[in-house]
């Protein structure tokens, strides 16, 4: 990215995140009303589910063919992160991570609204990941499986950052009844 573009995404930062941090407080009740409140778009990732879902990246991107690996993958900030849309509710959800876990360190945050995410592992993520589930539901846990997709064990993360490396373990989604948002923080 630029000196200008960076510059330019400062200022629209500081410009947008006022009124959010006004709205929204930087804890986790906050995020979840910023959830609630957010217009989730529609996408389809078919290798963590069958069907179309609300959910969004935001922060870095891998810039390559869809499904296709590519040894020299480029990333770049997702257009998305840079509008006055979404940008507020990065920086929101970024703050809240970094309150409650000072040192974590990530490049991207996947965001999910009611998904039910089958057994897959994130392949092109480069570190451990940060998970935390948010919302009025029951169930919905995260079933994280040992490196060779055996030996499952649940753990609750509604309301709470679970650590877990998903380029290395399996995972997928318990069933869940009610709204369930989950953000998944992670580098490429």
């Amino acid at each position: 990215m630029k000196r200008t573009k960076k510059k330019v995404l400062k200022k629209e930062l500081k410009k947008v995140s006022k009124p959010i941090a006004k709205k929204y407080p930087v804890t986790k009740g906050g995020l979840r009303k910023a959830l609630e409140d957010f217009d989730f778009p529609l996408v389809s990732r078919p290798n963590v589910l069958d069907k179309k879902y609300n959910g969004f990246v935001l922060g870095k991107v891998n810039l390559r063919p869809l499904n296709r690996p590519s040894p020299n993958v480029k990333t770049a900030l997702s257009k998305k992160t840079q509008s006055s849309k979404y940008l507020p509710l990065f920086k929101l959800a970024s703050a809240v991570l970094k309150k409650s876990k000072p040192s974590a360190k990530f490049t991207s945050i996947q965001f999910n609204k009611n998904a039910k995410m089958k057994k897959h592992k994130d392949t092109y993520n480069k570190t451990a990941s940060y998970i935390i589930g948010l919302g009025d539901y029951t169930g919905g846990d995260l079933i994280l499986y040992d490196e060779q997709g055996k030996n499952p064990k649940r753990i609750n993360i509604k309301n709470k950052f679970i650590n877990f490396n998903g380029a290395v373990r399996p995972h997928e989604v318990a069933s869940f009844k009610g709204n369930r948002y989950t953000l998944v923080y992670y580098s490429i």
